[in-house]
């Protein structure tokens, strides 16, 4: 028993590697190619806030290690509000948001995690279809239990 006890780890990632499908990615084992997976955030987006009012968002890949999510004021994307980075370096995938910062926990081809490494909550990206993706925030709310809250981006234009 002890025996398939220390097996067990082995035997599960075996069976994620048969089944064709990849599994999350460590912290810090990051590559191009493997950060080249969240390209399915590449384009235009339009999202409804917390407050219910609507933003916009493109996502363009600046280079083969550098991710640039621009908002914008409305949906002619003309006028840049505010931004944040995705980079690769040292191979660790970090999102920067002004003074926060983000380290990639699990990368997938259709989902990227993210927790804080001084901000105040986590993230991950998921695409639920080539037009749509959700952001799912969470945070611990002042009476220490966890919150969370899911943002739908919907594809404007790639």
């Amino acid at each position: 028993m002890i025996l398939s006890l220390r097996l067990l780890p082995l035997y599960l990632s075996l069976m994620v590697f048969a089944s064709g499908e990849a599994p999350p990615l460590a912290t810090g084992l990051f590559d191009e190619a493997q950060f080249a997976r969240i390209r399915f955030l590449e384009g235009r987006w339009k999202g409804i806030g917390p407050d219910g009012k609507e933003f916009f968002e493109e996502y363009v890949l600046t280079g083969p290690t550098r991710f640039e999510a621009n908002r914008h004021g409305d949906a002619s994307f003309s006028e840049r509000k505010d931004g944040s980075t995705v980079t690769l370096q040292d191979g660790v995938i970090l999102s920067t948001w002004g003074r926060y910062t983000w380290k990639a926990v699990s990368l997938t081809d259709t989902k990227a995690c993210f927790e804080p490494m001084n901000a105040p909550s986590s993230f991950c990206w998921e695409r639920i279809s080539p037009e749509t993706v959700t952001v799912t925030q969470r945070w611990n709310g002042e009476d220490g239990k966890e919150q969370s809250y899911v943002l739908t981006l919907t594809r404007v234009s790639k």
